[in-house]
């Protein structure tokens, strides 16, 4: 799936009295979630995000955006209205903020998940360490048990 809106998705408001397009894109309070459900490699992403409890939990919350964006056109009193030149520059108003709000989500997504690796590296490197040792401890346990046998 791509993040990819159009400006079919979009309501758009028109005043020509005032010279204004609006464009409205509702209902996009999900889409960074979803846009990274349907990208995800493996198939335990939505568990770790709901039941980790060392503050993934917060990171779904975190990745919701806000449920509308708003884009504004306005002539100038020196322009000649052109509701379609206007449509276009809402729209991609509109975008530029989804767009900040989409990369500023997928910002903290990837560092959270940064650290996430970080920290699962650090714990099998502590769990590599004590097998070492007790892989040390059995065998001075069975050599003082068995004794040094001769080469």
């Amino acid at each position: 799936m791509k993040f990819n809106v159009q400006p079919s998705d979009c309501k758009f408001i028109v005043n020509e009295e005032k010279k204004t397009v609006v464009c409205v894109y509702d209902d996009c309070k999900y889409d960074f979630i979803n846009f990274i459900n349907s990208n995800c490699e493996f198939e335990a992403f939505p568990y770790y995000v709901y039941n980790d409890k060392n503050g993934m939990k917060n990171l779904y919350k975190r990745m919701e955006m806000p449920n509308r964006f708003v884009g504004v056109a306005k002539c100038s009193e020196n322009d000649e209205w052109n509701e379609e030149v206007g449509r276009l520059i809402a729209f991609s108003r509109m975008k530029d903020n989804l767009n900040r709000s989409f990369f500023k989500r997928a910002n903290t997504f990837f560092n959270t998940m940064d650290k996430w690796l970080d920290d699962a590296a650090a714990l099998v490197n502590k769990v590599g360490e004590k097998l070492e040792v007790n892989q040390e401890r059995r065998h001075k346990l069975i050599t003082s048990i068995v004794g040094e046998k001769e080469k």
